[in-house]
């Protein structure tokens, strides 16, 4: 990682600094010439009346000389003044005295004996071993133009200007980079670290230690991906303490009506035990064998259900008149208990969209949860209303209730409400398990609110039908 954002922030750098570099140095070149340009042709301005008195006879030879050499050494530049022939007839430099009487012939020439200014660099004929600025001023003697002054200054010092800003550029570029890959390295340890540390830990987790977390340094993306990742690795932690829990409870339940059935089945082998045992026993046998069915056909169902497989048969019916068929149904078991059971439906009937089938479950199961916790005479209450255009069903019962530390864990396979009556209560302890993906399935709620000795309230909601 460390070497790819080096070369990615290296290069994207880099351009950004050649491109800045090329504009800032031609940008700075132009500034320059533009500057030296301007300062010829106010100096050229300047000699312009020194010439026009020159050739006016209000000054000597000599005085047009002492201030052309005076300008060449304040601007570094030699000036020559020429005839509208262009015929050389004045220089600054007493080095050059020898181009006196010689034509220029360059184009500029015309230019300026035209009436123009020009202003130009590079190569300058034969006249100058390197490149050259050059700058042409026309003089106007009663309107017409009768001379010209042409000022050159070498290049190479404005080139040893520029030269410094080349290097405070290539300075910058370096310094720059160097702070960059310190600011990378410092980034992608920070970033890269916790990555690192979460691919370790991923293995370790693969292992099969769930116990395992990352250290969470930050609140940035990489913090949240720590985040994540300590809550999926808890998941995980809690899905196998489930699986072991469960192959744990399947093994008790399944243990214990075998090993009955197997005691009891020697003891049938007893020739001389009496018709009465024999009758006693075979009976004990069919409960537990029914036990055993009961327990594997509900392991089956909560299979199908959590692994997406139960295909939901939606029609309408009237909630109210299900639950009075169960409330039927069970009628036997309530009588054992001599459960008092109330039904509040403030609207009769209400039309419910869900599978019939699987609601009924719920109902049977429910009223049967309630039942197992409730003691003789205690009352069960089953309400059906519409609230935010969805039906809502209450089960109700004044039973011994279920403490607040267990309300979580009543949707859990094989969890028994009252422990120190576990093995009392009949049941295989897969009822609410059902019962809630059931209702997950329909993709509705379900909820309990309980308080010990008040009983407990079952709830859940169901998609509410016109009656028509």
């Amino acid at each position: 990682m460390f070497k790819r954002l080096v070369s990615v922030y290296l290069i994207v750098i880099l351009i950004i600094f050649v491109v800045l570099g090329v504009s800032m140095l031609k940008m700075f070149e132009n500034y320059h010439f533009d500057k030296k340009s301007e300062a010829l042709i106010d100096a050229g301005q300047k000699l312009n009346s020194t010439v026009i008195k020159y050739l006016n006879n209000q000054v000597s030879y000599e005085r047009l000389g002492m201030e052309m050499e005076s300008t060449e050494r304040f601007l570094n530049a030699k000036i020559w003044v020429v005839d509208k022939m262009g015929y050389i007839y004045g220089v600054s430099s007493k080095s050059e005295t020898k181009l006196i009487g010689r034509q220029l012939t360059e184009n500029d020439i015309v230019k300026v004996l035209k009436g123009n200014i020009i202003a130009k660099r590079g190569d300058y004929d034969e006249y100058f071993d390197s490149p050259v600025m050059t700058v042409g001023i026309p003089i106007f003697v009663n309107g017409k133009v009768e001379n010209g002054i042409f000022m050159h200054s070498p290049i190479y010092e404005i080139k040893e200007t520029l030269k410094e800003t080349y290097k405070i550029i290539i300075y910058s570029i370096l310094i720059s980079m160097l702070i960059a890959v310190a600011l990378l390295y410092f980034i992608s340890q920070k970033i890269s670290k916790p990555i690192m540390e979460i691919n370790k830990i991923t293995k370790v987790i693969a292992s099969g230690e769930f116990d395992k977390r990352v250290a969470i340094m930050s609140k940035d993306e990489i913090g949240q991906l720590a985040v994540s990742f300590n809550h999926m690795a808890e998941e995980l932690n809690k899905l196998e303490e489930m699986r072991k829990g469960f192959i744990a409870d399947v093994s008790h339940e399944l243990r214990t009506p075998l090993t009955l059935i197997t005691g009891y089945v020697k003891g049938l082998m007893d020739v001389e035990l009496s018709e009465e045992k024999r009758g006693e026993y075979l009976d004990i046998i069919y409960k537990e064998t029914g036990r055993l069915t009961e327990l594997i056909n509900d392991l089956l169902d909560l299979s199908r259900m959590e692994s997406g497989k139960n295909i939901l048969n939606m029609k309408k019916f009237d909630i109210n008149e299900l639950i009075r068929r169960n409330i039927v149904n069970y009628s036997n078991k309530l009588e054992e208990k001599n459960i008092n059971v109330e039904a509040n439906f403030k609207h009769d009937p209400m039309w419910v969209m869900a599978d019939k089938e699987s609601i009924s479950q719920v109902i049977s199961n429910l009223v049967d949860n309630s039942v197992k916790f409730m003691n003789d005479g205690d009352s069960l209450i089953i309400n059906t209303d519409i609230k935010e255009n969805k039906a809502l069903i209450s089960i109700r019962d004044t039973g011994i209730g279920i403490p607040a530390s267990d309300l979580t864990n009543i949707w859990h396979r094989f969890y028994k409400g009252d422990k120190s009556r576990s093995r009392q209560v009949s049941g295989t302890g897969l009822g609410l398990s059902i019962v809630k993906e059931i209702i997950k399935s329909h993709n509705e709620q379900i909820w309990v609110e309980s308080k010990v000795g008040e009983g407990a309230v079952f709830v859940f909601t169901l998609k509410l039908c016109d009656n028509a």
